[in-house]
């Protein structure tokens, strides 16, 4: 029991400084252009077109609040838009824009090379394990 219990601690303390690895080298990529969230939500509205707040919200797992300052960040940066619907004036949409789809083009780029670089030590049967037991953990 002991030994098992040491292993998954030890497996939570890997996995806290893998993550935290990754969020500060993912940050660095993008440059503080903006933040991972940011990133997140110009490619949820890139792949799924407009969406209400209360969507993005829902999606990302934060508040209400935490998605209002990070699309005035993006709005700020002209990355997004803001437009009432036409089907229902009291809702506003948030849509991205030529310049932030450009942008999310360029991070992405720079992502996936990132990526291929960071896993590269990884064999496909490695890599597919790894996906495996990660599915395995999320379900649990």
């Amino acid at each position: 029991m002991e030994n098992r219990q040491e292993m998954m601690y030890e497996m939570e303390a890997l996995l806290r400084n893998v993550v935290r690895q990754l969020r500060i080298e993912i940050n660095s990529l993008l440059n503080h252009e903006m933040t991972r969230n940011e990133f997140y939500i110009l490619k949820i509205l890139q792949d799924q077109g407009p969406q209400k707040s209360s969507a993005l919200s829902k999606q990302l797992e934060v508040s209400a609040s935490h998605i209002t300052a990070i699309t005035d960040s993006l709005l700020e940066k002209n990355f997004i838009s803001r437009e009432r619907s036409e089907s229902d004036r009291r809702i506003i949409e948030i849509e991205i824009t030529d310049f932030g789809r450009e942008k999310l083009k360029e991070l992405q780029v720079k992502k996936t090379d990132f990526l291929f670089s960071r896993f590269n030590c990884y064999t496909d049967e490695e890599m597919n394990e790894l996906i495996s037991l990660f599915r395995k953990l999320d379900r649990s």
